[in-house]
């Protein structure tokens, strides 16, 4: 408790002390009057969803200037996401260490940030790509040191949330209840878009992997409910539980009108096994992110925690149920700033049920039918 106190204490103090050491570093890279920027840089190295639900930005911003330049900057492990967008037009490597999972937590210290700002050639990379505005999504003090160690000469970023203010030409709100694809396209706002895209994921798979996709069903479940599931793994309060989701595969495994298949990254593999028991098919650990995608493409419902699967799913309006761990004490909270309008539903935090899952799975097959 007292060390809760004294964060509490600490963190606005020292986020002053560096926003004030930003303002006076900003100030050795003014920001030059361009109403039109024809190239953008933005700053998007955190975790899969993160950079999923964001997606609309990019076509936002073509939609207004079809000539601009768009330089999206994202960690290794999202890069293929982005593949086959059309309203992108350079995908860059930006491997930060802050703020994501795709770099283990050791190696996120404050001396591996120091070092990443003053030795990546990541940073020589958008340097020489000489953008004319940098825009931080996330809004964080490290985000704001990297578009200035960049020399990015105007930068937008996010007031009130992780910093970095004081090195911002511009700054949207942070909004709690704001959905987070929608509070991103506040940014195209700012440059005089008017005419947005849904906030919805946006994924582009080529004919051989929508091909592909199709291969898989048709080994999987002919004329049967196509059913995705991505339990994730214990030990982590966001999600469900193994043997929440075990409980709902004993009561639907037996049906035959229903192909259930189970997904997940490499990490799953090992705990895919509790499964084993149950005639479903378990493909944890084998597919690649794009061959997921175009699974999902073709699935008729998705059951799945608040994780990429469900951002994913949302792309291809797939029916989806989100299962939500006890961390979430405000399942309405998480809708509000995660969720989307039209195929998804949500429950879970504290009171949730198998029984209750178990009733909004009934529910929603009794709308989806075998073709």
């Amino acid at each position: 408790m007292l060390k809760q106190k004294m964060r509490a204490i600490a963190f606005p103090f020292l986020n002053k002390i560096t926003n004030l050491i930003l303002k006076i570093w900003s100030r050795f890279s003014p920001s030059p009057l361009s109403p039109n920027p024809q190239h953008i840089f933005i700053l998007r190295n955190n975790d899969l969803g993160d950079l999923l639900i964001i997606t609309p930005l990019f076509a936002a911003l073509k939609q207004y200037n079809p000539t601009v330049n768009i330089t999206v900057g994202v960690g290794n492990w999202a890069s293929s996401i982005l593949h086959e967008n059309p309203h992108i037009d350079h995908i860059l490597p930006i491997n930060a260490p802050w703020f994501n999972k795709g770099i283990p937590a050791p190696q996120q210290t404050l001396w591996h940030r120091l070092r990443y700002l003053s030795q990546s050639p990541e940073i020589t990379a958008l340097r020489q790509l000489k953008p004319d505005l940098g825009i931080d999504i996330f809004g964080s003090s490290w985000g704001a040191m990297l578009l200035l160690q960049a020399k990015i000469s105007r930068r937008w970023g996010v007031a009130g949330y992780g910093g970095g203010e004081g090195a911002m030409e511009f700054c949207i709100p942070y909004h709690p209840d704001m959905q987070v694809g929608r509070s991103a396209l506040r940014f195209a706002e700012a440059l005089g878009a008017t005419a947005l895209p849904p906030c919805r994921p946006q994924l582009f798979l080529t004919a051989a992997e929508q091909e592909e996709g199709q291969t898989l069903w048709k080994g999987l479940g002919i004329n049967k409910i196509k059913i995705v599931i991505g339990p994730g793994f214990d030990g982590d309060a966001r999600y469900w539980g193994l043997a929440n989701y075990q409980a709902i595969i004993a009561h639907f495994s037996q049906r035959q009108d229903l192909a259930l298949v189970l997904v997940g990254g490499e990490g799953d593999r090992l705990q895919g096994s509790c499964f084993n028991p149950f005639p479903i098919t378990n493909l944890m650990g084998q597919l690649s992110l794009r061959q997921t995608f175009a699974l999902l493409a073709g699935a008729d419902l998705v059951l799945c925690n608040s994780s990429m699967l469900m951002h994913a799913a949302a792309a291809f309006n797939v029916e989806t149920l989100v299962l939500l761990g006890s961390a979430f004490r405000n399942p309405g909270q998480h809708d509000r700033q995660w969720g989307y309008q039209g195929n998804y539903r949500s429950l879970g935090g504290e009171q949730a049920t198998v029984g209750e899952a178990i009733a909004q799975v009934e529910s929603l097959l009794k709308g989806l039918k075998a073709p």
